[in-house]
C-alpha cells in the first residue's frame, strides 16, 4: 500500500512538472488541464493552487484565478507572490467594497495569527510545553535555591506563552477553514430572502469574496466585507 502511495505520488510529481513546462510555453489549457487533474485526485499544495491560478489569470479567467489564489492564500498566507498576484486580479473585479474598520488588538492579533502556518503554530506549542515541563521538572528536583527559582519563574513563563501559542494556533485553524466562496455568475441580485420573487437589495459581480453564512436548499445567505448580507442562488458562488 506504501510502495503504491509513492508510486501515485511520484507521477503526480511528474505531471506537475510537465504542467509546469507547457506553462512556460504559453500552452495554458494544457496546463490547466495537468494541474486540474492533479487537484482531482486529491493532491494539494499551495504551489499547485498558486501555478493553476496563474493559468486561469493568463487565460482572462479572472474569478476562477481568485479562488485558486486564495486556496494557495490559505495554505501559504505569507507567500508574497501569492499575494501579489491576487491583489493583482482583484483590482479586475468591479465591486470595490470597504471593509468594516477593525480595532488595533483584531489587526495585531491577525498580523501574528498570519506569521506561521497551523503545522507550524501547532509544533512550537509542543516544544513549549515540553520545555515548560523540564523547567518545572528541575524546580521538582533539585536542592538549589536558585536553580529551583529558575524552574518556577521560568516554566510559569513558558507555560503561559504556550497558553498564548495555542489560542493563535486555533485563530490560525480557524482563518485556514473560513466559510468562504468567491462570485462567479457575472451579475448576481442579492435577494432580502430565499427566492425568486423576494426583494432585490443590491447587485454584486463576479470575482468578489463573500462569507457564507447561512443556507436554504439551492439559497445561500452571504455577507460582504462592509457587513451587508443577503441571500443568492448557491450556483452563483464556489466555496474557496
Amino acid at each position: 500500500m506504501n510502495s503504491q502511495f509513492m508510486a501515485n505520488e511520484g507521477h503526480y510529481e511528474a505531471l506537475f512538472e510537465k504542467a509546469n513546462e507547457v506553462y512556460k510555453a504559453g500552452n495554458y489549457d494544457s496546463a490547466k488541464g495537468l494541474y486540474s487533474e492533479i487537484i482531482q485526485n486529491g493532491m494539494v499544495s499551495s504551489e499547485l493552487f498558486y501555478n493553476l491560478g496563474n493559468t486561469f489569470y493568463k487565460k482572462g479567467n479572472i474569478p476562477e484565478a481568485i479562488l485558486f489564489f486564495e486556496r494557495a492564500h490559505r495554505l501559504s498566507p505569507n507567500d508574497e507572490d501569492i499575494k501579489y498576484n491576487l491583489d493583482i486580479a482583484n483590482t479586475y473585479i468591479t465591486d470595490k467594497i470597504t471593509p468594516l474598520e477593525n480595532v488595533f488588538f483584531t489587526k495585531w492579533w491577525e498580523s501574528i495569527t498570519y506569521a506561521f502556518s497551523v503545522t507550524t503554530w501547532s509544533v512550537l506549542f509542543i516544544l513549549l510545553l515540553f520545555a515548560a515541563a523540564a523547567l518545572f521538572t528541575l524546580f521538582g528536583v533539585s536542592n538549589n535555591r536558585k536553580v529551583k527559582q529558575l524552574g518556577l519563574l521560568g516554566g510559569g513563563f513558558v507555560l503561559g506563552a504556550s497558553i498564548v501559542v495555542i489560542l493563535l494556533t486555533n485563530s490560525a485553524f480557524n482563518k485556514l477553514n473560513l466559510n468562504q466562496a468567491i462570485v462567479f455568475s457575472p451579475t448576481v441580485n442579492i435577494k432580502s430572502e430565499p427566492g425568486l420573487n423576494a426583494m432585490d437589495q443590491f447587485v454584486i459581480h463576479e470575482g468578489l469574496k463573500v462569507e457564507i453564512i447561512d443556507t436554504d436548499g439551492d439559497w445561500t445567505r452571504i455577507r460582504l466585507s462592509d457587513g451587508n448580507s443577503g441571500w443568492l442562488q448557491s450556483q452563483s458562488i464556489e466555496k474557496i
